[in-house]
């Protein structure tokens, strides 16, 4: 019950308490490879796609989701937050990757790079001294 008289020097109406829930969680997810790609699913139950948010960092390297779902109970409202990073392998080619929502589970899959053999490079040695290392503002002006 809220009371109609100021509590604490509190107006009554900042004195309430919310009715509303929220809750932060990690959704499970399963990560699955081969030699041809990546594959991660994540359970997001009752989460819908204009609800989430998935994006690549740090030049492909990490990928970023978050998200959430509000479910209505009796009389308040339940709701739940997701934000989740996954470090990737530098082996996928993350400009292709995809993600498909279907009963409430989130497929991403990524390609893997082609591997090619490794390259091997004779270096020619030159006599003399080094070239100085090239200012930036030198280089802006070229």
């Amino acid at each position: 019950m809220v009371p109609s008289t100021p509590f604490l020097g509190i107006p009554p109406t900042l004195t309430q308490f919310k009715t509303e829930t929220m809750r932060h969680s990690s959704p499970r997810y399963e990560v699955t490879e081969n030699e041809k790609q990546f594959r991660l699913a994540v359970d997001v139950p009752g989460v819908k796609p204009d609800n989430m948010k998935i994006e690549l960092e740090n030049e492909g390297r990490v990928l970023h989701m978050s998200g959430g779902r509000k479910v209505k109970t009796d009389t308040t409202y339940e709701e739940s937050k997701f934000d989740k990073r996954f470090t990737l392998g530098r082996d996928l080619d993350t400009s292709k990757i995809t993600a498909h929502l279907s009963d409430g589970v989130l497929v991403l899959t990524a390609p893997k790079k082609e591997k090619l053999p490794p390259v091997k490079q004779e270096i020619a040695i030159v006599k003399g001294e080094a070239p100085a290392l090239m200012d930036v503002e030198e280089e802006k002006k070229e």
